[in-house]
This record gives structure tokens, sequence and C-alpha cells, in this order.
């Protein structure tokens, strides 16, 4: 009887054991990973708002997402500021898993792609070429979703506007933490594009009339004060300088979901080249679209019709 009870606890644990390793074989086999899918890799700028800045230049040394670095890439030096209006860069393509990215990073280098210094440059109204002092790694705040069966692009935004701050004559990245989180990477197969044109741009009593748009319900009136970096507006998800000769914006590459859309007025108004806030610009558009809340959609357009009314609370 002792041997029978014996045998078949041998035989039970036995089972045991061998469903618990079946089940670890399923679940290595689960995370040994899926398909790969081909990723593009692009980089675009937002506008930055200065007037005695002709050109802003960085040089990629490094581009990794998940661990992965872009196969066969060269170091490269970029006038990013020339990339606005939906212009990008392609940095290079590798195979990714589908499902969200886990990390996204950009190295910059110290001297150019032809080994000189400074690699990180503003070129002056004047033809000055002004080192930009600072960050050699930048860890992205954003995730990416990576689409199976597709030909993914990730874009990888780099707003000036937030991530560059002026000191006299010096030009700095804005500290580590800003500057990552002022750097979006989306998929461009889930972005949509705004665009608008405005019919009398002088009622903004400004040089340059900025469109910002935020997630809706995510604009407060603090946004137009400074933030410790030196940074306004420094929650819009993305910007354009309306054109002063033909009244035209365009914000490429937001993220399909619900917006606002607000405008902003600077002036030169001390002729230091450096452009000051003069105030919020009241819109109306000449559409049923709600500027203080309206949907993009992925692959799409909102074009909007636009008339300025002056500065407000003047």
């Amino acid at each position: 009887m002792l041997f029978k009870n014996l045998s078949r606890l041998g035989l039970l644990l036995g089972l045991i054991l061998f469903v618990s390793c079946s089940e670890d074989d399923s679940m290595e086999e689960t995370n040994t990973g899926g398909e790969a899918n081909a990723t593009a890799v692009y980089i675009t700028d937002s506008p930055i708002d200065e007037t005695n800045v002709d050109a802003v230049f960085i040089t990629v040394s490094e581009v990794k997402i998940n661990g992965k670095t872009i196969e066969g890439f060269n170091k490269t030096t970029l006038e990013i500021s020339s990339l606005t209006q939906g212009r990008t860069e392609l940095l290079g393509e590798l195979e990714l898993e589908a499902g969200m990215t886990s990390d996204i990073t950009l190295m910059l280098s110290e001297t150019d792609a032809s080994e000189n210094g400074p690699g990180n440059y503003v070129v002056t109204s004047g033809g000055e070429k002004v080192e930009i002092g600072a960050s050699s790694e930048i860890n992205v705040n954003d995730q990416v979703e990576i689409i199976g069966d597709a030909q993914n692009e990730v874009v990888l935004d780099f707003d000036l506007r937030k991530s560059l701050k002026q000191d006299g004559e010096s030009y700095s990245f804005v500290s580590e933490s800003q500057l990552e989180s002022s750097i979006r990477a989306v998929n461009s197969m889930n972005t949509g594009i705004v665009t608008g044109n405005v019919d009398n741009t002088s009622e903004a009593n400004g040089d340059v009339v900025v469109a910002y748009a935020y997630k809706k319900g995510e604009f407060e009136e603090s946004e137009t004060s400074t933030n410790s970096e030196g940074v306004n507006f420094s929650n819009a998800v993305s910007s354009s300088a309306v054109s002063r000769s033909n009244g035209e914006f365009e914000i490429h590459f937001l993220e399909e979901g619900d917006y606002e859309l607000h405008f902003a007025s600077y002036s030169d108004e001390n002729s230091d080249g450096k452009l000051e806030f003069s105030g919020m610009v009241e819109a109306d558009t000449a559409s049923s679209i709600d500027l203080s809340g309206f949907t993009v959609e992925a692959n799409s357009e909102v074009n909007l019709q636009i008339s300025f009314t002056g500065l407000l609370g003047l």
C-alpha cells in the first residue's frame, strides 16, 4: 500500500513539474519577441520665436529606440530650425516590435559631422556662430505606439522654442528635465494637421503672432508667464508662427484627439532682437469649428478661416 501511494505521489509531482515547465516555456516563447516592423525615424522642429536668430544647428551622433541603435547611422549636423511646417529629416530606419516603445534616446555631439567644434550652435542675424552649451544625452519622455504590419514613422519634434534659452549673448539648452519634456515623439500614422488662414493679422498689433495648440482643457492664464526656464506657453503641444505676408499657419504631427487653439502677439519693444509678449489675440472663425474645442483625427487636416479682432483685455 505504501508503495502504491508513493508511486501515485511521484506521478502527481511529475505531472505538476511537467505543467509548470510547459507554462514557463510558453511564457518564454511569448516574451522572446514578436514580429519586427520596419520603422523610419525622422526629426522635425517647431519654430523659434527670436528675431535675432537666423538658424540653429544640432549634431546628432546616435539615436536609440528600445535600446536598439539605428544601424549604419553616421553623425549628422542638421539645420534644425529649417525643419518647420511639416518638413522632416530622415535619421534612419530600424526594426521594432509592435506595441509601445519603452525608451527613446537622442545623443548630441560636441563636434559637428566634420569633427569640428561646436556641434550645436546658433547663427545670429549678424552672422555670428554661438555655441549652445549643454546636453549630450536626451531621454525623450514620450512613448510611441509601433503598429504591426505597417511602415511606421517615428517623428521627433525638437521644439526649439521650449528647448533653447538665451542669457545675454550666450545660448544654452534648458535643464535636462525641461529638455526631455520639450521633445515630442509620435507615430505619424496616428497624427493629423491643423492649418489656417488669418485675414487681418494687423489687428494683433505685433511683429509676430504665434498659434499655440493645446490639448482641450489644458490652457491656463498662467501659460502666458514664463516658467523657471524662461519659457512661456510651456504646456502647448506645438505651435506655428502666422505668416505676416499671407496670414497662413500650419501645425503638423498632432496626435489624434481634442484640441484648443490660442494666439499670442509678440513685439520687439526695445529693438534688442528679442521678442516680448504683448498679449493674447482675440480670434473668431468663419466656420462652425470652435477654437476652444475641436477634434484632430489621424491622417486628416483641420482647416480654419480666422479673423483677429484685437488684443484681449484692450
